[in-house]
């Protein structure tokens, strides 16, 4: 009895701590704009998909976007019906992914450790580590990625021992979502795992006739989208490999994103601070898994660690649930110390919280060109002043270093939002451009931009918007899948007679130009005909 009171205590205190922290996590949510990244090109499509209710063809201002598969797009659309088309809206299911994947690492760790003590630790290291914050306030695939990785991995840790066929159901179905998140690369955390997982005994027998269900599952929803694609147009498929997965992965200058074979080696502990140190510090302390713990984790992060730093093509979230892997393993560690070894972490920890606390009272005084609001310095005193309340009066030990760390993290979601609202122009939001169309009235005139994408711009509007092309090469699109020639009046080409003629009557209409910085000389004819100039930042308005 007494030990089924305290599941249930513990189990309120894990719901009631995720609670806040998906409180926390939308506060201000929609307080600072989309910013001009793989951000404002999702969520741009994603107020199409909503627009159009096409949720089998993504559109990036106008023009068939076939980079990624529809999940995360159709996700986002959702929560701006739910919403309406704001930040907000758009941002909302990414928060829900977060807390999400938190519970499920939490789930995760008790199947591993059979220690509620330590889940519940595992859950406040996932939540607090800076790279898994950072794919939830931006929106792209990975946080979304990461969730239905995780919930494939935990099935599969549930089917395992008892080899239930519903957790094998839910394993393949959660395979198929990741696919049809992110296509194939989807597949390479949950599949290590299925490789490294091993139950000494057993409970039940594998059914043959489960496994090729599920399999073929997994096969039906993942392939739907890619058939049905296939189906329309045959070149997508060859598209899709070659460009999306073969050429992102060997070659580093296709999309953008060129870093050297170091990069996830140096940044993966620094975004992952202040628990990275620890674990390289007791690194020895590893030695002491079971068998089977080292064989799963070292597939866990090894081996994707070798296969992405191989990678032509690398971003820090790519390795996402990575970072959950590394707080399981943290979590575990902190129990294996020693009272000495925690006392020095502690110390350790409070002292790095600290600087920083420090640096945010002092940012208004700093030469980094922010805007910093009074607001913001109380806000940061208070997080100092509630430190100094845990190192003083909480007992030393694990409970008092996660407690700093989930404190500070607390304190620092919000501080951030604000942050980011007071710095649209550097942080690269259209929140101030698009402000200052508002306030002209000029919201109901045609958008031109010239020689640059700028899907943050048409989201902040709610509309859509015509594009310039002239020597850019952001605007170089992929029309190969357009069925009709709608789409040119969605991108002009200026050096094409047709499209040029057909720009000189459109900017004689009610138009509003805009130019990053002033026009070339040899581009002034685009601005002959408007009277008025603004400029909001680098951006100029002229109509």
């Amino acid at each position: 009895m007494n030990r089924a009171f305290a599941g249930l205590r513990h189990h309120t205190l894990v719901a009631a701590l995720l609670f806040v922290f998906l409180l926390i996590l939308l506060y201000n949510l929609g307080g600072w704009g989309v910013i001009e990244t793989s951000e404002a090109r999702y969520a741009e499509i994603s107020r199409e998909m909503l627009w159009s209710g096409d949720w089998l063809h993504p559109r990036l201002l106008g023009i068939q976007h076939f980079h990624k598969p529809p999940i995360t797009y159709i996700i986002s659309a959702a929560g701006m019906g739910l919403f309406g088309v704001n930040e907000f809206g758009v941002r909302f299911f990414l928060q829900i992914s977060l807390v999400a994947q938190a519970l499920l690492v939490y789930l995760i760790a008790v199947e591993l450790f059979k220690s509620r003590k330590i889940a519940l630790t595992a859950l406040i290291v996932y939540i607090t580590i800076p790279a898994v914050l950072i794919a939830a306030r931006n929106l792209t695939t990975d946080s979304f990625l990461a969730a239905f990785e995780l919930l494939a991995i935990w099935a599969w840790l549930r089917y395992k021992p008892a080899k239930k066929p519903a957790w094998l159901y839910l394993f393949y179905l959660a395979l198929a979502l990741a696919f049809l998140t992110k296509g194939p690369v989807g597949l390479i955390f949950p599949v290590l795992v299925v490789i490294g997982y091993r139950v000494k005994q057993p409970i039940g027998q594998a059914s043959l006739p489960h496994h090729l269900l599920a399999f073929l599952l997994f096969l039906v929803v993942s392939a739907s989208w890619y058939v049905y694609l296939m189906w329309q147009d045959r070149q997508f498929i060859d598209y899709f490999i070659l460009n999306h997965i073969v050429k992102r992965y060997t070659s580093p200058d296709t999309f953008g994103r060129s870093e050297p074979w170091w990069f996830y080696v140096v940044f993966i502990p620094v975004l992952s601070l202040p628990w990275s140190a620890m674990l390289l510090l007791h690194f020895q302390k590893l030695r002491t898994l079971i068998p089977a713990h080292k064989r799963l984790f070292l597939l866990w992060l090894l081996v994707p660690l070798l296969f992405f730093s191989a990678s032509g093509s690398k971003l820090i979230l790519y390795v996402l649930p990575m970072l959950a892997g590394i707080a399981l393993l943290v979590s575990w560690l902190l129990y294996q110390l020693t009272a000495k070894d925690i006392r020095s972490i502690s110390v350790v920890t409070f002292l790095y919280l600290g600087l920083i606390g420090m640096s945010l009272v002092l940012l208004p005084f700093l030469p980094l060109g922010l805007t910093v609001p009074q607001t913001l310095v109380v806000f940061a005193v208070l997080m100092l002043v509630v430190l100094y309340l845990i190192w003083r009066f909480m007992k030393q030990g694990i409970q008092q270093v996660v407690a700093a760390v989930l404190a500070f993290i607390l304190f620092l979601i919000p501080f951030s939002t604000h942050l980011l609202g007071a710095n649209a122009e550097q942080v690269n939001s259209s929140k101030a451009l698009a402000n200052l169309i508002r306030q002209e009235n000029l919201q109901d005139r045609t958008i031109v931009v010239y020689d640059r994408l700028l899907p943050s711009l048409a989201f902040e509007l709610n509309k859509d918007i015509v594009s310039v092309s002239d020597q850019h090469h952001s605007l170089n699109r992929e029309t190969q899948f357009e069925t009709s020639d709608a789409w040119r009046n969605h991108l002009f080409h200026i050096n094409d007679s047709q499209d040029s003629t057909r720009l000189r009557s459109l900017l004689d209409s009610r138009t509003v130009l805009i130019s990053k910085r002033e026009l070339p000389r040899n581009r002034n004819w685009l601005r002959r005909q408007f009277a008025h100039t603004r400029q909001v930042g680098v951006w100029i308005i002229y109509y």
